[in-house]
C-alpha cells in the first residue's frame, strides 16, 4: 500500500526526490479514482520534497486542466516542459492548453 510506503519512507529519512516520486504515485492513484481535489494535495506536497520532478508539474496541471482552471494548468505544463523539454506529452499539453485559453478549442 503507497500510504505504508510513505510512512516507511519518511521513517527511513529518504532523500526529497524519493518522497516525491511516492507522493506522485499516491496522486496517480487518486487521479485514477477521480478524486482531484485529494490528488491535488498529494501532488503538492510531492512537489515540497522536490520541485524538479516533471510528472508532478504535469500531473498536477492535467487535472486543474479538468477542473478547468486553464490558467493555473499552464503554469504547470510550462514548468513540466521546461524541465523536460523533449517530451511530447508534455508539450502537447501545454499547446492545448494555450489554445483553450485563446478560444482556439
Amino acid at each position: 500500500n503507497l500510504t505504508e510506503k510513505i510512512s516507511q519512507a519518511k521513517s527511513e529519512g529518504q532523500p526529497g526526490d524519493i518522497m516525491a516520486q511516492l507522493y506522485n504515485e499516491v496522486g496517480l492513484a487518486k487521479y485514477m479514482q477521480v478524486k482531484f481535489k485529494e490528488a491535488l494535495k498529494d501532488y503538492d506536497t510531492g512537489l515540497t520534497y522536490c520541485g524538479t520532478i516533471a510528472a508532478l508539474h504535469y500531473n498536477r496541471a492535467t487535472i486543474l486542466y479538468r477542473m478547468g482552471d486553464f490558467e493555473e494548468a499552464l503554469i504547470g505544463f510550462q514548468t513540466a516542459v521546461k524541465l523536460d523539454p523533449t517530451n511530447e506529452e508534455f508539450c502537447l499539453a501545454e499547446k492545448s492548453c494555450v489554445d483553450c485559453l485563446s478560444g482556439k478549442t
